[in-house]
């Protein structure tokens, strides 16, 4: 075991409890209603609401959205309020029940091996879910995944387990399971766009490991950056939400001229 498996291991084993309870910013005014749904995919539950006027009929480019441990969609759609992007936005439920909200894998007694079968996992039902959104939902270009924690270790995971899913992930205070580093690239295949956001005073999710993962990506061909933020810990600061505002309606942008 590595240093880094060797920090990985100690950060979850001591401050997992902890992992995913941000506290979104409050609400701006003039939020829409969410709208619950569910489909067949490995029964994931979901919410599912609008931004920047659309109807809920538009081809619209689709965001899936992915809290964290503890939360649950009813809280987590509210950095959303405030979006002048036409898109339609899905946030589904994790899989367990946790506290007053849910998660999507186990953590306790972790290690990279248990962490990459559990956000493998994860990430393979979430890939149902997105195929089954794109056939069900009218949507321009390809689905674009974000999350927190739990939902940046998820948007990391498909990106590189399900890139034929994603157009582009934008993972907050996450990183990729070492033993899920892919170690080269097909020829020809096209790998997705990449931003990540993370706080360099995260002690529930170290830098450390969103740094290896960004190098891992990078050095088999993805597009992939890290922005940091001094001084912030396991939270979604207004500075930060502001440039992942800013970052997720261009890739919005992007998926809307891409497809016709």
């Amino acid at each position: 075991m590595n240093l880094t498996h060797r920090a990985l291991l100690l950060t979850f084993v001591l401050l997992a409890p902890a992992c995913g309870r941000d506290t979104p910013p409050e609400p701006s005014p003039g939020s829409g209603p969410a709208k619950a749904g569910a489909e067949p995919a490995q029964k994931i539950r979901y919410i599912e609401r609008v931004t920047g006027g659309a109807d809920a009929n538009e081809r619209l480019p689709l965001i899936v959205a992915i809290h964290g441990l503890g939360d649950r969609p009813e809280s987590f759609v509210r950095l959303f309020d405030g979006f002048q992007a036409r898109m339609r936005v899905v946030i589904p439920y994790g899989t367990t029940p946790q506290g007053q909200g849910f998660s999507w894998f186990p953590l306790a007694r972790f290690e990279p091996t248990k962490l990459a079968e559990g956000t493998g996992r994860a990430a393979d039902g979430l890939a149902a879910l997105l195929e089954e959104l794109e056939r069900t939902r009218p949507t321009r270009g390809r689905p674009i995944v974000t999350g927190f924690s739990q939902g940046g270790m998820l948007s990391f995971t498909l990106a590189a387990r399900h890139p034929e899913r994603v157009g582009e992930a934008l993972p907050i205070a996450g990183l990729l399971a070492p033993p899920l580093y892919p170690t080269s690239w097909p020829m020809g295949k096209v790998a997705p766009k990449v931003l990540a956001f993370h706080g360099d005073a995260d002690t529930i999710v170290p830098l450390e490991g969103a740094e290896q993962t960004v190098r891992a990506l990078v050095a088999v061909g993805f597009s992939a950056e890290l922005r940091t933020y001094p001084g912030v810990g396991h939270t979604v600061t207004g500075a930060m939400r502001q440039d992942w505002q800013k970052a997720l309606e261009a890739a919005a942008q992007r998926a809307a001229a891409s497809s016709p």
